[in-house]
């Protein structure tokens, strides 16, 4: 490795890094301004986006204790209050931030490496998919790598010219990170006992560095745990989540990653509530957020003591789920946004896990001989793995690996040919051997088909959409959903969804006199819910009382309405209205007349009056008429 570089003489380096990333962030934000996804919040970007909203207007304390990392809300809420909420300027801001943590990378890998192990990491961080993905999304994913990175730079810097304001500084931004993401607490611990046994140090300069580290650390976490013990009568450092995380990524049947307490409920309003209310009901009292946290605990525990083989075999499934180059879906995946941004699907051809882990092996082999100097960066990446293995896996929890992959692999690219040309061939032969061997396991393991995370990801549109009123562009994202993965864990329920969006939609159209369009949509209605008779019955009372007008053979009504009617236990008298006006549309004028009759007398025995329409109706059969109502009437 050649010589570390002085961070003045890297600045225009790391300027490049920096502008190359914002442009491919401001690209990709560009790319997505007719998509879906710009103006939307799902899951956890909702929760923040009203916290943060909450905090704009005023509540900056709060009153419960937090139960998800503070620091992204409170500086939610501070854009909120000073920019605005446009969605162009929040996500711009935030990809502003994103690429300052590629060029503290950069820099960071200068200090500790070289000129061009420095370049390569900020560029490899610069172009990884996942980053311009997450960078772009109102996730704290983004303030994770910014305060990880700086943390490092800080670091690196330390370890060339020790001083306490550095050590200081460090401390801050790693208490910072902990508010941000909680179990990084063990990367802010490797970080205080390198500072205690810093090599070439005097034992108590090394204590006031580690004193100094200590206040800094302190700073952000200090009042955020006071003010959790003024509210809840316990001490949280940052949240009350660890034992319910604990327990998502161990129980009988826990797969691996994120799955929700209730089905269908994974959003964080629904989790503080459901962890609650039933480890509320399994005690038999009310429970304090520490003790809920506690009962979470030691169910896991409970688990892991009592079937050792089992859990066994689910961390094996999550060290496979950790080292696959597929990024998990949480709410919105990267790889439905990427159908809508050429730069992100571009991004992806290498920017992704299984190329990036291997070249950091490499790395990791070309410093080893820096080992007792870099000790601290090999255990806190150990550390932070560790701590998402305990837990479960998604994209957001791996993610603040990157930075460290990233500088081992930065490292690897620029050093590797005198490493190639000075190490013992078994050196040689162990690393890349083993990086193959992880590249070929990393890209062979598939967590989830890409396709089946596509179909979530709609899913979740859709539910957006149906809430906010918007029917038609809900059934858009039900019917994609359902084409990339015909087989969703819950299709049925989807198609229930679908086909009941659809007869909405059938029936407004209708009712604006838009025939055409309402017949579309009962037909797909029928199509999500092939054996719902629903849609038959409207789609034949429109086909039977609208003859000529070029919707179709007035013998599909009947056709439509006899499917319909044997799929029923129990004709209700609409039913049967329908049946009649089918049997008229097609001519056949006398068991028209009969289930019209029927239709009347199963009203009159309910105590109903016959309405004018079916009144309308038989004199219209008696002649040997069809029923023609008004398209304004629409569907009934």
């Amino acid at each position: 490795m050649t010589a570390a570089v002085r961070a003045e003489r890297f600045a225009p380096w790391a300027f490049a890094v920096f502008a190359l990333a914002l442009a491919l962030r401001f690209l990709h934000l560009w790319q997505l301004r007719d998509s879906p996804f710009l103006d939307v919040e799902l899951g956890d970007s909702a929760a923040y986006a009203a916290w943060a909203r909450r905090i704009a207007a005023g509540d900056w304390f709060g009153s419960e204790v937090f139960f998800q990392a503070p620091l992204y809300p409170y500086f939610l809420g501070i854009v909120f209050a000073t920019l605005g909420e446009a969605p162009l300027v929040v996500r711009g801001l935030q990809c502003v931030l994103g690429a300052l943590a590629c060029a503290l990378l950069a820099s960071a890998g200068a200090s500790l490496f070289s000129r061009g192990a420095g370049i390569a990491a900020g560029l490899l961080l610069a172009t990884y998919a996942p980053a311009i993905f997450l960078d772009a999304l109102l996730q704290k994913s983004v303030l994770d790598l910014l305060l990880l990175c700086l943390a490092l730079w800080l670091a690196a810097r330390l370890a060339r010219r020790p001083s306490r304001r550095l050590a200081a500084a460090l401390g801050l931004a790693s208490g910072l990170l902990v508010l941000a993401r909680e179990n990084a607490v063990l990367i802010a611990g490797v970080l205080g006992l390198w500072l205690l046994w810093l090599p070439d140090v005097a034992r108590s300069r090394r204590a006031l560095l580690a004193l100094a580290f200590g206040v800094g650390l302190a700073a952000p976490l200090l009042p955020v745990a006071l003010r959790n013990w003024w509210i809840g009568g316990e001490l949280h450092l940052a949240t009350s989540q660890f034992g319910a995380n604990l327990y998502i990524g161990n129980h009988p049947g826990a797969p691996g990653g994120y799955v929700p307490f209730r089905p269908g409920r994974g959003t964080v309003e629904f989790e503080r509530q459901d962890i609650t209310e039933l480890a509320e009901e399994a005690v038999g009292r009310r429970l304090t957020p520490g003790e809920v946290s506690a009962y979470w605990r030691d169910r896991a525990l409970d688990y892991i003591v009592s079937e050792p083989l089992d859990w066994l075999a689910l961390m094996a499934r999550k060290l496979a789920l950790f080292v696959s180059t597929v990024e998990l879906v949480d709410t919105e995946d990267q790889y439905a946004t990427a159908d809508y941004s050429p730069v992100l699907r571009a991004a992806g051809w290498l920017g992704h896990f299984g190329v990036l882990a291997p070249l950091a092996v490499v790395g990791g082999f070309v410093v080893w001989p820096r080992r007792r100097e870099l000790w601290w960066l090999y255990a806190a990446l150990a550390a932070y793995a560790a701590s998402v293995l305990v837990f479960y896996v998604v994209t957001r929890y791996r993610h603040p690996l990157v930075p460290f992959l990233a500088l081992f692999a930065g490292a690897g690219l620029a050093g590797v040919g005198p490493w190639l040309r000075s190490a013992p061939r078994p050196v040689v032969a162990s690393g890349i051997g083993l990086a193959l061997l992880l590249a070929v396991f990393s890209n062979a393991i598939v967590g989830m088909p890409k396709d089946r995370m596509r179909a979530v990801t709609h899913q979740n549109l859709a539910a957006h959409f149906r809430a906010d009123g918007q029917p038609a562009r809900a059934a858009l994202h039900l019917e994609r959903a359902l084409a990339l993965d015909p087989v969703l864990d819950d299709a049925a329920s989807v198609r229930r969804e679908l086909a009941a969006i659809h007869l909405e939609l059938g029936a407004a159209s209708a009712a604006r006199g838009d025939l055409a369009a309402a017949l579309a949509h009962y037909r797909s209605a029928s199509g999500a819910r092939p054996g719902a008779p629903g849609p038959l019955w409207a789609a034949a009372w429109l086909l039977a009382t609208h003859p000529g007008e070029a919707l179709g053979e007035p013998s599909e009504a009947l056709a439509l309405a006899e499917r319909a009617a044997a799929l029923e236990t129990r004709l209700e008298p609409a039913m049967l209205e329908t049946l009649a006006a089918a049997y008229a549309a097609a001519g056949r004028f006398e068991p028209a007349l009969a289930k019209a009759r029927e239709a009347a007398a199963a009203l009159v025995a309910r105590g109903e009056p016959v309405p004018p329409r079916l009144a309308a109706a038989l004199a219209s059969y008696a002649r040997g008429e069809p029923l023609r109502r008004p398209h304004r009437e629409g569907e009934r």
